[in-house]
């Protein structure tokens, strides 16, 4: 997809954000990823970070959503937050140079 400011975001970067993103933030901070739990962690991002919401955005706009959402869990809490299934739960205690191909 072209990233042009006036672009509507490709639907994956919501997918990626709401199932594996929020679901690794709440399993790791002690709870159940329901869709309540996952609304109110929204809310939370959405107000720590300024935003009044994300949807119909940009392509631009929601990717610096999400990389503010990774670096707020990573710079405050030490939390890896995965963006691809591909990367394993607790890669984060995994030696970087086995993980380069994945990341």
């Amino acid at each position: 997809m072209n990233s042009r400011d006036d672009d509507i975001a490709d639907p994956i970067l919501y997918r990626t954000y709401y199932s594996l993103m929020m679901g690794d933030i709440l399993h790791q901070i002690g709870f159940d990823a329901t869709k309540d739990n996952k609304a109110i962690l929204h809310e939370f991002h959405k107000r720590i970070l300024g935003y009044k919401t994300i949807a119909g955005r940009s392509q631009v706009a929601v990717e610096k959503f999400l990389m503010e959402v990774i670096a707020f869990w990573e710079s405050e809490f030490g939390i890896f937050v995965r963006t691809n299934k591909k990367q394993e739960l607790g890669i984060e205690n995994r030696p970087l140079s086995e993980l380069w191909e994945i990341l």
